[in-house]
Parts: C-alpha cells; structure tokens; sequence
C-alpha cells in the first residue's frame, strides 16, 4: 500500500490486477481527468495475477482489497466512500466458460447484479460496466441500438448481467456500459487464450497457428491501451450515463491476423483444422458511436501483434534452427 497521503476521490475497479484493469489502474493515475483520485483495486486474485499488482507508478495513489465481488459484505467494505466504480471482474476465459457454465453465470450475471446492488446500498454514484460484443451473437455490421443473439454461456451471462445494471439506472445509479471487443497487446497482467493473443503465443515459441475453419470469421478486436483509454473516456464524460458504447477500433478476419503474423515472422506457419464448438461464429462491430464521442484509436493490429512477439524474442531464429523438429 501507498504510504502517501491519499486523495478523498476514490474509483473501485473490480477485476484490477487482470489484463484490462492491470492496464486502466496505471492509465488512470496518468490522467489528468483523474489526477485527484484514489485507485482501490478490488481483486479475488483467482488467477493469481500478482504482476497486476506490481511496480505500480510511485505517483499514483493504490489501495487493495482482496475479495469477491459474490461477497456482498466485503464487497460495500470496499466500496465506502467511492465516487465511481468501473466493474471489470468476471470469467472471461471461453474455455471456462463453457466447461462451467453455471460457474459463468454466477459470477459474470450474478455478481454483476452484486456489484449493482451493493453500490445502491452504500450509495456510489456512478459504476461503468465493461460488457462484451460478443453479446450481439453472429452477424453484423453490430450498432449500439441493434438487437442481441448471444451465443454461449459467457455471452449469454455478460447480456444478463447488463439487464442487472439497466435495472440499477432506473433506481438512480449512475451507470454507462461499454462492450469491449477482444483485447490484445501488452499489460502488466497478460493473457493468451483469445485469437490475437494465442496466435502471437504459438508463432513466439515457434508452432504453427491454429485456425479452425477457413479462417474467415471477423473478430472484433481493441488494443489493450485503446480500451483503457475507451473506458477512461466513458468515465469522465458528463453525457455518457445510461450509454451503451461499442469499443472495438479493428474488425479483421482470421486469416488477416494471420497474414499479419506472417509478415512480421515469414517463417509462421499455419494450419487449418475442422472447427470446434462456436468457432465458426463470424460478427463485425460499429463504434462511431465512440469515435463521435473525440476517441481516436492509437493502435493498429500490427503494431499490437507486433509487441507481443517481441516478448517472446528469446524462442526465435535458434529455436527452429537448433531443434526444428520441436516447432510442430
């Protein structure tokens, strides 16, 4: 903990040692539209992300609660004298997902709800929810006003879960919701199980790529310093409560991740194979919603697979040059 003298403006960010929230933590004490505030991260540690929580910026103002956001009582503990929460905390890895999806529809619907009511108790203001595009199902080009068919356990709780904060609006919290794409690119916390960010781990230790089906299913994606910045920004806008914002700033298919990976390492190879459950799902998304709002992207996916593999420098050249029958 911060020993410094800490600011009487407190933001909850549930979820904050994960990849997104290890991100927004750090951005938030570096924007001057949050400079005044305390950061409390509020965090279950399940995936034991410790690194989340490390080497935080010495200017920033950091307090930790570990908790769940299923426990009421520890979570308006954590909530006292809050100004804003951001929700961040849910099961966001698929293959959980659909191997627990009970366990997914506690946590991600029924927390949220929560986190809903827990805020209304205590009496916080304001909460931003970060939701998920994939709960428009297949189709698109999605906008905000368009209707959902989510597909799957995990969008199907994050849809729910959004109904739960709707609820909370019309009971006089504060409350804007933003549906994420895929995040990629570097974080304190990171994660490799979605598309972009799996690609870049199989190309990094030197195997082929994965792609079921064609490969021509449209993933909308975000970099991960483009969706702080796309949540920082609802948070601070005075016309963004009981807002649905899209946050997606690429919609590539599978195969133009893949061609990409293979322009930055021209030694990748791929491999197609038949598709798995829900892998054939293809959906693009609108944001100029967001984009009418002032944000600008700052990421293109190249520069974003691009970064990630260079974290993984020490695997190549000699990797497949010493030991080639290891890159299958």
């Amino acid at each position: 903990m911060n020993t410094k003298k800490y600011k009487d403006e407190i933001i909850l960010v549930t979820g904050g040692a994960g990849y997104i929230g290890s991100q927004l933590i750090r951005d938030l004490v570096a924007d001057p539209n949050f400079a005044n505030y305390t950061i409390r991260i509020y965090d279950n540690l399940q995936r034991q992300r410790f690194s989340g929580l490390m080497d935080l910026p010495m200017d920033g103002c950091y307090e930790f609660i570990e908790g769940d956001i299923l426990d009421r009582l520890n979570l308006e503990r954590a909530m006292q004298g809050v100004t804003a929460v951001v929700h961040l905390a849910a099961i966001v890895r698929t293959p959980l997902s659909f191997e627990h999806p009970e366990w997914t529809e506690q946590v991600n619907h029924w927390g949220t709800a929560t986190v809903v009511e827990s805020a209304l108790s205590v009496g916080v203001p304001r909460l931003l929810y970060a939701s998920s595009v994939s709960v428009y199902g297949a189709g698109g080009t999605f906008r905000e006003e368009d209707s959902c068919h989510p597909v799957g356990p995990y969008p199907i709780s994050k849809l729910r879960a959004e109904t739960a904060v709707l609820q909370g609006s019309k009971r006089g919290l504060r409350t804007t919701i933003v549906r994420i794409g895929t995040v990629f690119g570097n974080a304190p916390a990171m994660r490799f199980d979605a598309i972009a960010s799996r690609s870049v781990y199989l190309v990094g230790v030197g195997r082929p790529i994965i792609v079921h089906g064609n490969g021509e299913q449209i993933r909308p994606l975000i970099h991960i310093r483009d969706c702080s910045a796309a949540l920082r920004l609802c948070l601070a806008g005075a016309n963004m409560e009981g807002e649905i914002i899209n946050a997606v700033t690429i919609n590539p298919t599978v195969n133009e991740i893949v061609r990409v990976l293979q322009t930055i390492v021209p030694t990748a190879t791929v491999r197609y194979t038949d598709q798995e459950l829900l892998t054939d799902i293809s959906f693009e998304v609108d944001s100029t919603k967001l984009l009418n709002l002032g944000f600008q992207p700052g990421y293109t996916l190249e520069q974003g697979l691009r970064e990630m593999l260079a974290r993984w420098r020490g695997f190549q050249s000699a990797f497949r040059q010493t030991r080639p029958e290891l890159s299958e």
